[in-house]
């Protein structure tokens, strides 16, 4: 594998303000973003205020013709003709206005979620190969659906707090110029609806964050079982991993009736209180047209329009309230996503310890130049320590390999051999300490730049599905055949491709299916050997699980693409003792040397 299959972490997009207080980290918004969410709220809240326009024109129109006398001075047809054309150019304006703001809140949304997933999948690509990442049914549960979740929460729950913090105001204002006791009616009874559906919200959220988490269980559980089936069937287990489905999946029922539940009761309770604030406010017109409550106007009694005005009023002066209300839900399961990513965002990049890449069009680190990349350079370790998991796996060590030097990192398991590789490709930060490059510290250069001088051979070759071509091209795009024969020559694979149906151009299945482990270590080692720029080879454990002639095989591939250039190994296989190199024993004491 080269150095192009090394991918390096990226730093999160800062946030200028967020959505709420408790929405922080990964699922951060702009100022931009912001902006854009708050002109879709202001946008909705103008639509709505026109509202009181159309209102007015209605209540005139009508009371002309059920009271003549009254304000329209006859209700001539000239000017109800008049009012109707207004009140159809208001309609389409607020159609407009509707429209905008749904447009702008949904883009808004697509871009923040697209974003965040950005975001996941750098920082799990940036991590170290050896770090513990989540299982791949978790990754993609948090990927997938609750990354989605974020969607409803931006483009529903966030402009309907702008919303509702304009459009009750300027109705009460309108309704209280008229009767200021039917303004005080719907200023007591609306802030009822958002008082108990906060109290119902959190309930909400905590059902919506336990059934995320029983989601994510469930795809990791699910996808587990899927790639072991043919071991669960050897094994005669497909029964009882029935079962475990079976329980799994039923706790996942229950998981989302509870949440259901709690929708349902939450829709009873804005219902409730929306119908009691406009009953009161009808049963208020209805006595004073009547003659039976002569107050709460500014002295004269209500009329015919004045009491309709109020009466078209009293319900949208609760429709943002209950719409509100009704996106509390999605504001639920959009902050329980936000905290489940950026809890995961922040394991991963704790586990893996990856470095932000270096930006050259704003940081003013050094870059790698020519001189950093021929193999007379040395590389040295000066005191690094480096705590992964709560364990100290090296500690003060000092490390020197020479430009041209093989050398190979010994131990058993977890004595620190592949974390050292980790650190050379820049994955880790060190806590103390640092790495030199031909006496320049390597925290400071262009990572990308410095992973191009480098060659890394892993345990695990990723394959991609395509011919073996294709593959190799992964390397070096504009390779030609001659170039990948020699490069599978230095790997010994020659016979191996040459076996094949189709040679180069045979088609192999995602991570090297149909392909043997041997093979595709090998198929790995030749498209390593194809980069010619490197000048430094590190290999993780490039003959463990393979047999004898094949990591001869491996064995003589790596001693080839060492000529002239540096090739550290981590390994505790004795076949690779027959290199001739340096040892380098890695034990309670890290970084002692053996003869070899």
């Amino acid at each position: 594998m080269s150095a192009a299959d090394v991918n390096q972490a990226q730093k999160m997009p800062q946030a200028a303000s967020d959505p709420s207080d408790k929405e922080k980290g990964l699922a951060a918004l702009s100022e931009q973003e912001t902006r854009k969410l708050k002109g879709a709220g202001r946008l909705f809240a103008l639509s709505d205020l026109l509202w009181i326009a159309q209102a007015w024109l209605i209540s005139s129109v009508v009371s002309s013709f059920v009271a003549p006398e009254g304000n329209l001075d006859g209700g001539s047809s000239w000017r109800t003709v008049t009012f109707l054309m207004i009140f159809v150019l208001l309609a389409a304006l607020r159609m407009f206005l509707n429209l905008q703001a749904s447009k702008r809140a949904r883009q808004t949304a697509r871009a923040v979620k697209s974003r965040v997933r950005g975001a996941l999948l750098e920082a799990i690509s940036g991590a170290s190969p050896a770090s513990a990442l989540p299982s791949s049914g978790a990754v993609a549960a948090h990927v997938g659906d609750q990354v989605d979740a974020l969607g409803p929460y931006l483009s529903n729950f966030y402009p309907q707090k702008i919303r509702v913090s304009l459009v009750p105001v300027g109705i009460i204002l309108a309704t209280a110029t008229v009767s200021w006791l039917a303004a005080i009616i719907l200023l007591v009874t609306g802030p009822l609806i958002p008082v108990f559906m906060a109290l119902i919200g959190l309930k909400a959220k905590a059902a919506s964050e336990g059934q995320q988490a029983e989601l994510t269980r469930m795809s990791g559980f699910l996808l587990d079982r899927v790639r072991g089936l043919e071991t669960l069937r050897l094994f005669g287990a497909v029964g009882r991993t029935k079962d475990q489905i079976r329980t799994v999946g039923e706790a996942f029922r229950k998981g989302t009736m509870k949440v259901l539940s709690i929708a349902f009761l939450s829709s009873t309770v804005l219902e409730l209180f929306s119908a009691l604030g406009i009953a009161f406010v009808a049963v208020y017109v209805g006595f004073s047209l009547l003659g039976d409550v002569e107050i709460g106007t500014w002295g004269a009694p209500l009329g015919y329009t004045t009491g309709l005005f109020i009466l078209l009023l009293a319900p949208d002066y609760f429709a943002p309230l209950r719409a509100y209300a009704a996106a509390y839900h999605d504001r639920a399961a959009g902050l329980a996503a936000t905290e489940t990513l950026s809890d995961l965002d922040r394991d991963i990049r704790a586990r893996s310890e990856a470095l932000p890449a270096s930006d050259s069009a704003q940081d003013t680190v050094e870059k790698l130049d020519a001189s950093c990349l021929r193999p007379t350079v040395p590389i040295r370790f000066e005191g690094v320590s480096l705590t992964l998991g709560g364990r100290r796996v090296l500690d003060s060590m000092d490390l020197e390999v020479a430009a041209g030097e093989t050398a190979l990192l010994l131990g058993p398991s977890g004595s620190g051999k592949t974390t050292i590789i980790d650190c050379l490709l820049g994955l880790h930060d060190l806590g103390e300490g640092r790495i030199l490059v031909g006496g320049r510290d390597l925290a400071q250069m262009d990572l990308m730049a410095w992973r191009q001088s480098l060659a890394w051979v892993g345990q695990a070759p990723r394959l991609f599905q395509g011919s073996v071509r294709a593959n190799l091209r992964k390397a070096e795009p504009g390779a030609s055949d001659e170039d990948m024969w020699q490069a599978l020559a230095l790997a010994g694979a020659v016979d191996l491709v040459e076996r094949l149906p189709r040679g180069l151009g045979t088609v192999i299945g995602e991570d090297g299916f149909g392909l043997s482990v041997g093979e595709i270590r090998r198929i790995g080692l030749a498209r390593a050997a194809m980069r010619k720029a490197p000048s430094i080879i590190l290999a993780d454990e490039p003959t463990a699980g393979l047999d004898d002639e094949t990591a001869q095989d491996v064995i003589e591939g790596l001693k080839a693409m060492s000529r002239g250039r540096t090739l550290l190994i981590a390994t505790h296989d004795p076949k690779l003792l027959c290199i001739t190199a340096r040892h380098i024993r890695l034990s309670e004491k890290i970084g002692e040397e053996v003869e070899a």
